[in-house]
């Protein structure tokens, strides 16, 4: 996994709370851009729960970073943090792939 894409969800995992004796339980997750499935931490997610996760986080950085509140917009980048990171891995999984 290239570096960059690994220190963001390390970064987006520490902004949501996971701690330094649970980051050594995690492990590297694998996107299969055939059936458009992520493979992480022994379980499979699939195509249809990470667009809905992405939707998800799309709405709700929308909805906050509309606001004129500090904690709203911070909260808002979280959001954008994890839209983006999904939106990474299956680019990047297709780009591998040609």
């Amino acid at each position: 996994m290239p570096q960059g894409r690994e220190d963001l969800i390390q970064s987006l995992a520490k902004s949501m709370g996971m701690g330094d004796a649970q980051k050594k339980s995690f492990s590297s997750g694998k996107y299969n851009a055939e059936t458009g499935a992520m493979y992480c931490n022994g379980h499979m997610i699939t195509k249809a729960t990470i667009e809905q996760a992405k939707s998800y986080f799309t709405t709700q950085y929308r909805r906050l970073a509309e606001k004129d509140d500090e904690g709203a917009k911070q909260l808002a980048s979280l959001y954008e943090v994890a839209m983006e990171s999904i939106g990474m891995v299956a680019d990047s999984s297709k780009s591998e792939g040609e």
